[in-house]
């Protein structure tokens, strides 16, 4: 179109020229043009070349294209393995969340039992702590007692064996015990018969002092107590007699030699005599006390005794010899219980080391007991925990379960996608392939037109170079003289060096056109 209209710009101005008959104004707007024609040739030159250089660009970059295009391919053809390795692992996965459902459903109702147990253990670890203390408290008590029991098993078998080495002479003993009693019996049989004749006798003496009066029908109790009252004194054999004082009285008086001596004698005799009968009676009566009770009662209560154990004297002597038999047997008791106790000691011993054993067994019992209650809370707490996260795992595996349901569905449509995503990827190898050879044919074209335009710059140059030499030369002419003159010609030369450009242009555009 641009040709078109410079054509009919010369043509016109050659009208104008030839028939207007100004040359020479026609010749200066030629050669204004002509600078612009050149001016616009080496802007067409410049612009030839970017257009050069953008389609060497192209052609390099539609190379990369391609080679981009068949590296797309072969990921596509990688996508497509991995998208059916995805889909069979999302199908793996979709069971294992319902397997994982399933077992976290279990693991949620485990984990309640757990705390469950945790909280009854807990509680049974308090009271095993609470036991645990008492019991070590009850084995310190135990040790107690077992160290008391020992020290009095000490003294037992300290005893037992003193017991048995002190029990040997009675053996002996009571075997001569069971010989004296047969002795006794035999005594006794003969004292029994001795002591009835005492205690006549002692009958007699007393009936004879205080029952049997004498020529002045006083006793003699009463007459010598009435002799020792006249003096002051007491009956008994310390009395002062009243008569013995007489005769003393009476000897005083006697001259005759001889006669005082005798009465003295005879109030000596006399007071002897009374003291002697007073002492025998008042031992005969005793004073009615069980200290003193009197030789009367005490004859008749040792002839009614010995007349008794002359009775039971067999049956003593037959005690005896079995008291000789117990002792011999309480002598072989008292070794068996010296060795018992022997024994007893050595277990109470180790009764005692074992109770303080225990004692402090009970006392590490009752503190890991405690320990043991205080890691069970923490146990419970955690149980608890473990409860609530197990809750959320298995509230988590339903959320995953339908995740990977989705999931499966989704690698499914992501299958179909990369089936026509390589679909796709075919037909832009095929396409890049195209544009890498159009780019190459419009490469070669614009080194063509980079030509051309140079020519073209070229021409240009020498049209305005023309222009000017036509305007210098060139006057106003008629249309007659335009005809017949040879100035014509200045006209007729640059318009027909304008149409070769002009052709080298239309000739490179319909090339760039089939490109």
């Amino acid at each position: 179109m641009t040709v078109l209209l410079a054509l009919f710009l010369v043509l016109l101005l050659a009208f104008f020229v030839l028939f207007t008959g100004k040359v020479a104004s026609g010749a200066t707007e030629l050669s204004d043009g002509a600078e612009r024609a050149s001016t616009g040739a080496g802007d067409l030159k410049a612009g030839a070349e970017k257009a050069q250089t953008g389609a060497k660009d192209l052609s390099a970059g539609t190379e990369k294209v391609d080679a981009g295009a068949n590296t797309l391919a072969k990921g596509i053809g990688s996508a497509k393995a991995g998208v059916t390795t995805l889909k069979e692992g999302a199908t793996t996965l979709d069971e294992g969340a319902v397997k994982l459902l399933t077992g976290a459903e279990a693991a949620n109702e485990g984990a309640n039992k757990l705390a469950a147990g945790a909280t009854n253990a807990r509680t049974g670890a308090g009271t095993l702590a609470a036991g645990a203390s008492s019991a070590s408290q009850g084995a310190s008590t135990l040790a107690a007692g077992a160290t008391t029991a020992r020290q009095g098993s000490d003294r037992l078998a300290t005893g037992a064996n003193e017991l048995y080495t002190k029990m040997e002479p009675l053996v002996g003993g009571s075997k001569e015990l069971a010989a004296g009693a047969d002795a006794a019996v035999a005594g006794i049989s003969e004292l029994a018969p001795g002591a009835a004749a005492v205690d006549g006798g002692v009958e007699s003496i007393y009936a004879g002092i205080n029952s049997t009066p004498g020529k002045d029908g006083k006793t003699a109790y009463q007459n010598i107590s009435a002799d020792f009252a006249k003096t002051g004194s007491s009956y008994g054999p310390e009395g002062v007699s009243a008569g013995a004082a007489q005769l003393r009285m009476l000897a005083q008086a006697q001259v005759i030699p001889g006669a005082r001596e005798g009465i003295l004698d005879a109030a000596d005799k006399l007071e002897g005599l009374e003291r002697l009968v007073a002492g025998i009676d008042v031992g005969l009566k005793g004073n009615g006390t069980p200290q003193n009770p009197g030789l009367v009662y005490g004859a008749d209560a040792v002839s009614g005794g010995l007349t008794e154990l002359n009775g039971k004297a067999p049956a003593l002597a037959a005690g005896a010899h079995s008291a000789a038999d117990g002792v011999a047997q309480l002598y072989t008791g008292a070794g068996t219980l010296s060795a018992g106790a022997s024994e007893l000691n050595t277990g109470l011993k180790t009764l005692e080391t074992g109770a303080y054993t225990l004692a402090e067994g009970n006392g590490k019992l009752a503190t890991g007991a405690g320990t043991l209650a205080t890691g069970l809370d923490t146990l419970e707490t955690g149980a608890y925990t473990l409860a609530d996260g197990n809750y959320k795992i298995y509230d988590g595996t339903i959320s995953l379960s339908d995740g990977t349901s989705r999931l499966v569905t989704g690698t499914e449509s992501l299958d179909e996608g990369v089936v026509k995503l390589d679909d796709g990827g075919k037909t832009l190898t095929a396409g890049t392939s195209d544009l890498k050879e159009g780019a190459k044919k419009l490469a070669d074209g614009n080194t063509e037109l980079a030509e051309g335009s140079k020519t073209l710059a070229d021409g240009n140059g020498k049209i305005s170079e023309g222009a000017d030499t036509m305007r210098a030369s060139t006057t106003a002419l008629t249309p007659g003289e335009i005809l017949t003159s040879p100035k014509i010609l200045a006209v007729l030369i640059p318009l027909l060096l304008l149409l070769v450009p002009i052709g080298m242009l239309i000739a490179g555009t319909r090339r760039g056109t089939q490109h």
